[in-house]
């Protein structure tokens, strides 16, 4: 298995970060470009919710995004420093009367979502054939040389 983390300012600009180590990501594991929207959109969502509801766009405050790949699936969560919501009343929601238009993007292109951290950390699946090399260096790198990190462990 495969993990990535990226930590961000709660910037809306810092969105480009966000699409930039997820390119990273499918040139690493030779993730085809037909895939780019379904990763993109939900993961982009996440940290946008996570930016301005969770950490009220107070850029003091971290958006941590984290993935894990395997050779059948991506999970992605996203963690912010809010309070957390009511996310039960969310996801018992039907897509189509649902009043959030970020989670309903989210849970219609995942396999799989969970809340925890009083709804401040989202997690979710997404089934995409994946390239794992067995041997392969771990590295730290940084995004357009910002001060967000990401981390890559085996």
């Amino acid at each position: 298995m495969f993990y990535s983390e990226l930590q961000i300012a709660s910037d809306i600009n810092k969105l480009i970060d966000v699409e930039h180590f997820i390119i990273n990501l499918m040139d690493d594991f030779c993730i085809n470009n037909d895939y780019l929207g379904i990763i993109t959109t939900p993961l982009v969502e996440a940290v946008n919710n996570a930016i301005v509801h969770g950490n009220k766009n107070d850029k003091s405050k971290k958006v941590t995004i984290t993935c894990q790949l395997s050779n059948k699936n991506i999970t992605f969560s996203v963690t912010d420093e809010g309070a957390g919501f009511d996310y039960e009343k969310y996801v018992s929601e039907n897509l189509e009367n649902t009043s959030t238009n970020g989670l309903s993007i989210i849970k219609l292109l995942t396999n799989e979502i969970e809340f925890f951290d009083n709804g401040s950390t989202i997690s979710y699946t997404l089934n995409i054939p994946i390239q794992i090399q067995k041997e392969r260096d771990s590295t730290i790198s940084t995004i357009n040389k910002s001060k967000e990190e990401i981390k890559t462990v085996i």
